[in-house]
Order: C-alpha cells, then structure tokens, then sequence
C-alpha cells in the first residue's frame, strides 16, 4: 500500500496512528488529498464503522479523543464515542465521558450546543441550562438588539436556553424577551424550509421542498432533516415558482396542499435524495461534497 503524503499540520504522531489502522484505501486517498479534513474524515468513517466494524469505530474515535488536530474533534469524538459505548450496553462507561466533556474549562460551545439540546429532551433541565449558558456565551455578552440581525439557526440555542429557564420556572430575563420576540417576528423553521409532506416510509415519493431563502439557514435544516430520517427528496426553489403554479390553477401558495401538488409536477432532476453519498455533491446547492458541507459531523 502506498502511504499517503500528509502535510501540516497533522502531528507525525497522528499520521503514524492512522496508518497503523486498518482504514478503506478511500479513508487513506482522502486523507492524502485533504489534510486539512483529517477530524471530519475520521469523526464520518467512525460513524460509517459503527455498526459494521464497531471496535475499528472505536479506535479510530480514541485516535482523535488523543491526537485531533482541534479541541472540537476531540470532543465530537468523545460524544460518538459515549453513544457507541451506550448502544453497546456499556452505560457507566458513556456516562463516564459525558461527564468528561462536562468538566469545567472542557466544554466548548458546538458541543454544548449539542449536549444542551439531549438533556432538554432528556429532562435533565439543570445540565442542559449549563449547557446552553456555555453555548450561549458570546450571544449573551452582546446587547439584545443584536438579535434582530442574527440568522434564525443561529438563534436555535438561545431559543433552547429561553425554554429551560421557563421550565425551571425562572424569571425570563432580557434575552429569553428579546430571542422570543425574535422568533415571533420570524417564519417558523419549518415555513422557511417550506416543508411538505412528513417523510413516511410507506411514502417513497414525499418531497421537501426549500425555496431561496432557506438555503443560508442550511446547517438548522440539515438538523430538521436528520430528525426525519433517510429516504426523504428535496427541492430546491424559489418561492417564485410556487406562486406561478398557485396562480395557474387557482390555489393558495402558502397552502400544503398546494406545495405538495407543485413539487409532484417536477421533473426527477430537480429532486435530490437525502441523504447523499458521502462523494456526491450536497444538496445545498454549495458544490462541495456532501461529507464536507452539511453532512461532515463536525456541522452537526
């Protein structure tokens, strides 16, 4: 096998540690070619292995809980790591890591971001509010005026924050008011996305359709859209070609209904399935490969 030709800045101790591993020749190829991609190529392969090759999945995460070029990488891998160790049964050991990630001074904020959002939904609402308050943190040091200008996705921990100090029956303070009145103002998530039909499996062809706006908001909807499953199709459009349709035949453009009907006139082409192969171009519209644009872990 040839080696690959690695550059900086991956330390000589993490190229020797990957090529000590039994990693796919595509693993190596992209390895070589991107360096700069090393955390998001490894973080994907460990997802990709987790079911097949569970144990080559977790020494590939403890590569990077050891050797990620970034801090960030190390703890998306501790958290992959912790959920692998959960599916296989071994709780005390996961919950052994995610208190790791929660020590003092550890945590960072895209990945309290994501630990804010599983102990919401867990009900674990102290950790979760230290979470958000860490994920949160340059949002809260900025005035409150500034929330009218940020991107809605953007708003998404805030918004989480403002929910679990209402939960645990706090006082809203003055950004709950303002991220509140933020999303009151604002389409809803699912309104920018435009989304049609929920993704059903007895329903091969429902199709979501996102008009121009969404597409800076893609990292929120690539989130929405995990949430659904795989084998959902998307389109993307202009709200412009929706209102043509509308208008043809007499019917309301901010109606389901007539979304549904508009997407089903489209030829195969405009349709992207979801998710894409790691390789293929992501649907955002970006050209970037899907594994290193919405769909590299690191963008979770």
């Amino acid at each position: 096998m040839t080696e690959p030709a690695y550059s900086a800045p991956l330390s000589p101790r993490l190229v020797a540690a990957i090529l000590d591993m039994d990693l796919p020749q595509h693993l190596l190829d992209d390895l070589a070619q991107t360096p700069d991609q090393t955390g998001d190529i490894l973080l994907g392969a460990a997802a990709e292995m987790r079911e097949r090759r569970p144990d080559l999945a977790r020494r590939v995460l403890d590569l990077l809980r050891e050797h990620a070029p970034e801090p960030d990488y190390r703890q998306y891998a501790t958290h992959m790591l912790a959920g692998l160790l959960r599916s296989q049964g071994a709780v005390a050991e996961a919950d052994g890591l995610i208190d790791e990630l929660m020590s003092p001074g550890v945590l960072g904020r895209p990945m309290a971001a994501v630990l804010a959002d599983e102990f919401a939904a867990d009900g674990d609402l102290d950790r979760a509010l230290y979470c958000y308050n860490i994920a949160c943190r340059s949002i809260l040091a900025e005035p409150v005026e500034l929330l009218k200008r940020m991107d809605p996705v953007g708003l998404l921990p805030l918004m989480g924050r403002a929910r679990v100090r209402e939960r645990l029956g706090l006082p809203a303070d003055e950004h709950d008011r303002a991220v509140r009145a933020a999303d009151e103002a604002r389409p809803s998530l699912e309104e920018e996305m435009g989304l049609l039909e929920e993704p059903v499996e007895e329903a091969p062809d429902a199709r979501v359709v996102l008009d121009g706006r969404a597409r800076e908001h893609y990292s929120g909807i690539e989130r929405a859209l995990r949430e659904g499953g795989n084998g959902q199709r998307i389109v993307l459009a202009e709200q412009v070609e929706i209102d043509a349709y509308a208008g043809e035949h007499g019917l309301d453009p901010a109606v389901e209904e007539t979304r549904n009907a508009w997407a089903r006139t489209l030829p195969e082409d405009r349709v992207v399935a979801w998710p894409p192969e790691r390789n293929r171009p992501c649907w955002c519209g970006s050209g970037r490969k899907y594994k290193k644009c919405c769909g590299s872990p690191s963008a979770r």
